[in-house]
């Protein structure tokens, strides 16, 4: 075989091996992820971490919802606790999958995708000592420290109050106690995790009269995830959810 014949041979082989390579290279790609790491905190009825025979267990309305998202899609589910803020900074660096429960702010949004639509709304109260001054308006929040979970964002006109006193803490449950030893004036945190953690904890604190609506929660995704392709199955898996009652149900478990 002269030197242009072989050339003539070899480059149909070449070229499907290039074909191949491609196809395989493509399939490495884009292949559905399978396994999801989800980084929770404990911040009870949403998200609860306990623990059981030295094992820990994961629950919670966000996270019910979740599992049944996972269940629908095929999707396994790794979960890794972490503090709140620190997860966002987590999910920013491309090393998690899935958080549960952020609302919607633009800083976010240039690392999150918010899977829709959203989980149930969470109204926001300031809880108080019975003796304390009553907080009836925005206005009356000037003067008082209020206990925060560090990283949470509550409503636009708070968020962006720079007057504010804040005390950031990991958990609500050390805003709480704050409150009750008169380090804070005042905790804000969602209405049934509050409720939750008075029953757990027996602090004697009381719902201000002024509260505020809640804001959508998300399941989110981090951008840089290739959890990301698959967000349209989930997202109609989800809504499916919400559709048939079924979030409605795991909601009622919890109240």
């Amino acid at each position: 075989m002269n030197v242009r014949a072989a050339r003539l041979f070899l480059a149909p082989a070449c070229f499907a091996a290039a074909i191949l390579l491609s196809f395989a290279a493509t399939a490495q790609t884009t292949a559905p992820i399978t396994t999801a790491r989800v980084l929770i905190n404990d911040a009870p009825p949403y998200r609860i971490v306990g623990s059981a025979n030295g094992a820990p267990y994961y629950t919670g309305i966000y996270v019910d919802i979740l599992r049944q998202v996972a269940a629908e899609t095929g999707l396994q589910l790794e979960f890794d606790e972490l503090p709140f803020a620190r997860a966002f900074r987590v999910m920013q660096e491309g090393e998690a999958d899935i958080m549960l429960g952020p609302n919607r702010s633009p800083e976010r949004e240039a690392y999150l995708h918010y899977l829709e639509p959203p989980l149930p709304q969470e109204p926001k109260v300031f809880l108080q000592i019975r003796s304390a001054i009553p907080i009836r308006s925005y206005e009356d929040l000037r003067d008082r420290r209020i206990a925060v979970l560090r990283g949470a964002t509550y409503f636009d006109r708070f968020d962006a109050d720079e007057a504010l006193t804040r005390i950031a803490v990991d958990d609500y449950t050390a805003a709480l106690r704050l409150t009750v030893v008169g380090r804070a004036d005042t905790a804000i945190m969602p209405e049934l995790q509050a409720l939750w953690l008075l029953r757990q904890t027996g602090f004697q604190l009381f719902p201000a009269p002024y509260h505020v609506p809640g804001r959508d929660s998300y399941i989110v995704l981090a951008r840089s995830s290739p959890l990301v392709a698959e967000a349209p199955r989930l997202e109609a898996a989800l809504r499916r959810l919400v559709d048939s009652g079924a979030v409605r149900r795991i909601l009622q478990r919890y109240e």
